[in-house]
């Protein structure tokens, strides 16, 4: 039983090395004029592309046609996780500076934490509670520094930016209970939550920004968005919903936050300069939260695994 639990917890890392790897990409993406929206767009529709054959082939057309149950948790899971948390964040930072975003943004895994008291019923340990907030203040160390933040901070900004916690949070926990009560498909999950959180996407991109940064796209920047939603949408998703079969919810969400690690890794790498003390100071606080978390959850959990 212990194996299956670090079989999760492997697959939560792999899962947030390849969001990490999104965000270098993102920042060449924007910077070709490329909306993030439609990137999202994009990556909700290549998992509904590619995942749809392989349930066809290997399920039959019954696959297509879930009981109501599970096709309105299939659905409300792509409104958390492809909608309120990417979507939600993408909009905070049209309104908020970066370090106020990612401040706000780095709290869900606390958020996460009480959410398992009331949702999947999984009481977190005290170490889990402090490695919450040893991850915020690596957030702020390591990224945002000496800079002076929330300083007549936006409304707007700020309730997007809750909705993207809502999502992000609430994704894990419905998705833990789910799994944790019954039997569930995270290939279906995965191909139903991208269709309605991609179609979501679509209608309100069309209504609020519209699709004119398409002009844009060249074949290299195509390569790079099938890269991310690959990586950070096929691969990371599929992993991430496997994992909370074995792995709680909090610990997910503890261990998720690895990605801002690989993030600042990989973009100091393609940049050839090496990341600031700052950086790596709030780095290591990250590591050494996840670490702890990971480690005293399993001794606590392995009998209910």
């Amino acid at each position: 039983m212990n194996n299956k639990y670090w079989r999760g917890v492997a697959m939560t890392l792999i899962a947030a090395v390849c969001w990490g790897i999104m965000s270098p990409i993102a920042k060449v993406l924007l910077n070709a004029g490329i909306s993030l929206m439609s990137v999202m767009a994009f990556r909700a529709l290549f998992v509904v592309i590619t995942s749809g054959p392989l349930i066809y082939f290997s399920k039959g057309m019954k696959a297509f046609r879930p009981e109501r149950r599970m096709l309105n948790f299939y659905l409300l899971s792509g409104i958390l996780s492809v909608v309120f948390s990417g979507g939600g964040f993408l909009m905070s930072l049209k309104y908020l500076s970066v370090p106020e975003a990612l401040i706000l943004h780095y709290t869900f895994p606390l958020v996460t934490l009480m959410g398992s008291l009331f949702i999947t019923h999984e009481k977190p340990t005290f170490l889990q509670v402090i490695s919450g907030f040893l991850i915020v203040s690596g957030v702020y160390l390591g990224m945002v520094g000496g800079e002076k933040t929330f300083s007549g901070i936006s409304i707007p900004g700020l309730m997007w930016g809750i909705l993207a916690i809502i999502g992000i949070s609430g994704q894990a926990l419905v998705a833990r209970r789910m799994c944790k009560g019954q039997k569930t498909d995270q290939l279906i999950l995965l191909f139903f939550a991208h269709l309605s959180g991609g179609i979501v996407l679509v209608l309100g991109k069309s209504w609020m920004m519209g699709w004119t940064d398409l002009s844009n796209f060249t074949v290299m920047l195509f390569g790079l968005m099938v890269l991310q939603s690959f990586s950070g949408s096929l691969l990371a998703y599929g992993l991430f919903y496997t994992a909370l079969k074995y792995v709680p919810a909090a610990t997910v969400s503890l261990l998720c936050t690895l990605e801002i690690v690989v993030a600042v890794g990989l973009t100091a790498l393609l940049l050839g300069q090496l990341p600031s003390v700052q950086e790596i100071t709030g780095c290591l606080i990250i590591i050494v939260a996840i670490i702890c978390a990971t480690i005293r959850t399993s001794q606590r959990d392995e009998g209910n695994i």
